[in-house]
């Protein structure tokens, strides 16, 4: 699978705009970047960080894959609707992100890739190049700062 087919079916099935209600308010989440990395785990999880008041990542792991959302909502989400937030965003975007890993799976050769920058604000840009980075060169993506 080359890069640009992988590039299409990013900007076909993930670059979009979600509408949605969280707390009885309309809310619009855009998603402005999206990252492909492998990784040495073949199971299924997935994460979510807050990178400022509107600005947040999901990333989605399966099948020795795992993908990175970059979002931003129109306007500042409350901590406490961040389940409700990540399960709508889970239901709706699972399955495109399956069809990447899908067909990522059978021949994408590369490391990590960045897929989607659109019009990222700085602080998902800088996360995204820095994961990039930590992808490419192997290193582990999560920096522990205290003993467990």
């Amino acid at each position: 699978m080359t890069m640009e087919e992988l590039y299409a079916i990013a900007q076909r099935e993930l670059a979009k705009d979600l509408v949605f209600e969280i707390e009885e308010e309309p809310v619009t989440v855009s998603i402005r970047g999206v990252l492909l990395a492998r990784t040495d785990s073949k199971g299924y999880n997935f994460s979510f960080f807050e990178l400022s008041e509107n600005e947040f990542v999901l990333a989605v792991q399966m099948k020795g894959f795992v993908v990175y959302l970059g979002m931003e909502a129109d306007e500042e989400i409350d901590e406490d609707a961040y389940p409700e937030l990540v399960k709508i965003l889970l239901g709706q975007l699972t399955p495109a992100i399956a069809l990447l890993i899908t067909r990522a799976e059978k021949e994408y050769p590369g490391r990590a890739d960045l897929l989607m920058d659109d019009e990222m604000g700085p602080d998902l840009k800088e996360f995204f190049y820095g994961l990039l980075v930590k992808h490419r060169q192997g290193k582990p993506i999560y920096e522990q700062t205290e003993v467990a």
